[in-house]
């Protein structure tokens, strides 16, 4: 009689842990239906926007500034490019972490990687670098991908 009562307790045991089992399989389903679709389904990828900047340095401000101005505005208007702004240091309070030192500040926007290289490429941006390049003391390019 102590071996029957012994599976009898066994078989109860397996009863109990099925019936554990089924319930956690039913509220972990039920919880996977509450989750955003954005958590739960496969997103399809991104594509990221690049933002180029670039801050010049002028030999001459007083004499170039408005002509290589005039210049950013032009290839910023490039078909490749998506938008621009073109600039000078805000007056803002100086503080460590701020550089104004460059003269002339230009944001070009692409939609992807492939039209910021057509942009590098584009006779027009290689004309401005061909007309302008003396007057420039110093350039730096800022490249970074936006979602």
């Amino acid at each position: 009689m102590f071996i029957f009562t012994l599976h009898v307790q066994t078989n109860k045991d397996d009863q109990m842990n099925a019936r554990r089992k089924f319930m956690a399989l039913t509220v972990g389903l039920g919880l996977g239906m509450l989750l955003p679709k954005k958590l739960t389904a496969v997103q399809p990828a991104k594509k990221s926007m690049l933002v180029h900047q670039v801050f010049f340095w002028l030999k001459k401000p007083n004499k170039d500034l408005k002509a290589v101005m005039k210049g950013c505005k032009e290839i910023g208007k490039l078909k490749s490019a998506h938008s621009y702004q073109v600039g000078v240091p805000a007056a803002t309070a100086k503080r460590d972490v701020i550089d104004d030192s460059y003269h002339i500040a230009l944001t070009v926007n692409f939609k992807s990687i492939e039209d910021h290289d057509l942009y590098q490429e584009d006779p027009v941006h290689l004309q401005f670098i061909a007309e302008h390049k003396d007057k420039w003391e110093k350039v730096q390019v800022y490249d970074f991908e936006v979602e």
